[in-house]
């Protein structure tokens, strides 16, 4: 049904989609903890300069022949080897061969600098400032934060620096609703950093730039202030050299979106051992909420928590935590569905943290299924690593595509360009993997996007081909799937991702139902999964059979059920919100 689709779009597909989003699986991985130690090595024996920073390690750039000075970073864990001034991004296995001889590159320093989208930039007048509301502000405070005014927008435009000051986007704050925006490109993130004192030991996070204005203007003492360029939805590792220099990193996020498994990721990246959180309450909201209360805010920065909690804890430890979870219920159930309310009801949401396995009769539908299920989370926002060993990326691409879309584009390709663009907006990333595949190669690209982009729901389709049948002892191979599944349970609750697993059951009658103990292997899978979903499919042994998906185990609420399957062939779909509307309009 979709070969001529296929066929037709399959180059624009993988130069569109998967050039942006798939994940290499032999580079840019975490980096051998001995190379580090060798790099570090030779820079001690050739007595060039270096510093061994929380995240980077600081060194001179051997590129900038015509920087003297010239300051590079590379990511202790991944390996990037980051200049701003020549704006160089390398694997450090790929440059270390100039550090070891001593010797220069003959890269040229380019100018990087962002060029503005914006048009008729003016200065910040008083006006502009009482539409914020901000009681005190004044437009020189804003124009010391680089702000400018655009009036045919209606905004005001801050720009995004990078560690070397030099512009690598914009974030932009909407006066009418307060929203904010970023533009730029994502490879050069920068942050947006308020001009406080060299000598500042201790930076504040935060997520919008209504937080950043307020705690910016207080003039905080030896504390400076920065705003994440993408809010909680990511913290990419190009920002890591600019919070170098701080030894407190305090996150002070909004009370409606803040999110503790989010920052406890950052936390890791930027070394949790300096990380602090203020966990907003009543008496403790957001900087903007707190500052409207005329609350003081050195003095709620000064009560900021430590990350990093001992082996054992107390029930008073925890009280603020099972605050924050009775306050914020709905979050805690986690991200609703929009396509499949029967799934909110039963389930209540996809949190993080858990493993969910779906399995279902071969034909069933399964991988159809699982694709609008996760295209459905990533609309809303939740980061997904596809990992499809049983079908090409080309071929689960077009799937994605069309659901989302809604229709077939083989007769409507002067479309293709408008939907592709806009789909590449969702955060879906897809392995290059395929067939049988060795467990710690794909663990170490699962780790390497949950760093670099911060992924929140891993799927694998399916355990069995990942597995491959290399070993023939059906012994051994139950081991296998034990030792691998318990691998990706330890991985999401480490990591706090939603791990999906795909996998088939045995072989059983056909007009017998799918029970737990139809899942393939040993009763590891279904003890070890939070969620167990099967699709049965009725239409196999009865002519007037039914298909529908059934939730045998819940660990959140024990809530048990069915959704019922019916499938829309021209939009892959079963969404029962697809259908409404295809009622509505006929």
């Amino acid at each position: 049904m979709l070969t001529l689709l296929n066929r037709r779009l399959g180059f624009c597909i993988r130069y569109n989609l998967v050039r942006n989003y798939v994940l290499p699986a032999s580079t840019d991985n975490t980096v051998d903890p001995k190379v580090m130690y060798e790099l570090k090595k030779h820079l001690r024996n050739q007595r060039l300069l270096f510093k061994d920073g929380p995240t980077c390690l600081l060194m001179e750039c051997h590129f900038c022949n015509n920087i003297s000075g010239s300051e590079a970073f590379v990511n202790k864990r991944t390996g990037l080897f980051l200049c701003p001034n020549c704006d160089l991004k390398k694997n450090v296995v790929d440059i270390i061969h100039l550090y070891e001889k001593n010797c220069r590159g003959d890269a040229k320093c380019r100018d990087v600098e962002y060029k503005s989208k914006f048009t008729d930039l003016q200065s910040v007048s008083q006006s502009v400032c009482d539409k914020l509301g901000i009681r005190g502000l004044q437009s020189a405070d804003l124009v010391h934060l680089g702000a400018q005014y655009e009036p045919n927008s209606n905004c005001l435009r801050f720009p995004l620096k990078n560690v070397a000051n030099k512009v690598v986007g914009e974030k932009i704050l909407h006066l009418s609703d307060r929203r904010d925006e970023t533009i730029g490109n994502y490879n050069q993130s920068g942050l947006l950093l308020s001009n406080a004192p060299q000598k500042s030991l201790r930076v504040v996070l935060v997520s919008n730039l209504m937080d950043f204005i307020v705690l910016s203007i207080q003039r905080l003492s030896n504390t400076s202030v920065a705003c994440l360029p993408y809010g909680l939805k990511s913290l990419p590792q190009e920002c890591l050299p600019c919070l170098e220099k701080f030894k407190e990193i305090v996150f002070w996020f909004n009370f409606e979106t803040t999110d503790w498994d989010v920052a406890k990721n950052f936390a890791k990246k930027l070394e949790e051992n300096r990380c602090f959180f203020i966990r907003p309450t009543g008496t403790e909201p957001a900087p903007f909420e707190a500052y409207k209360k005329r609350f003081n805010l050195q003095h709620i920065l000064n009560k900021a928590t430590p990350m990093c909690h001992k082996s054992i804890t107390t029930f008073s430890a925890l009280k603020n935590d099972i605050l924050s979870e009775l306050q914020n219920i709905e979050k805690v159930n986690g991200v609703k569905w929009k396509r499949y309310p029967i799934l909110n009801k039963i389930l209540k949401g996809h949190r993080k943290g858990e493993l969910t396995i779906l399995t279902g009769p071969t034909g069933s539908g399964k991988t159809t299924f699982m694709s609008e299920y996760s295209l459905d989370l990533a609309l809303q926002g939740v980061s997904t690593l596809w990992g499809s060993f049983e079908i090409r990326n080309c071929r689960l691409a077009a799937t994605l595509l069309r659901q989302y879309v809604g229709y077939s584009l083989e007769d409507k390709l002067n479309e293709f360009e408008y939907w592709t663009s806009e789909f590449e907006r969702y955060p879906l990333y897809f392995m290059t993997f395929h067939g049988q595949q060795p467990l710690k190669l794909v663990m170490e690209a699962i780790e390497h996007a949950q760093y670099i982009h911060d992924i929140s729901h891993v799927i694998i389709d399916n355990l069995q081909f990942m597995m491959g049948m290399s070993i023939a002892q059906k012994s051994d191979k139950f081991w296998e799937q034990d030792s691998i599944i318990s691998a990706f349970r330890s991985f999401a609750t480490k990591n706090n991702v939603h791990v999906t697993l795909v996998m088939h059951p045995r072989k059983e009658r056909a007009d017998e139902d799918l029970t737990t103990s139809s899942v393939f292997g040993t009763a590891k899978a279904t003890q070890e999964a939070d969620n167990v979903l099967i699709i049965q499919d009725k239409r196999l042994t009865s002519l007037r059979g039914k298909k529908y998906l059934q939730i045998v185990k819940n660990r959140y609420s024990g809530d048990l059920g069915i959704m019922p399957l019916e499938f829309d062939k021209e939009s892959l779909s079963y969404s029962t919100s697809n259908k409404k509307k295809k009622t509505s309009n006929s």
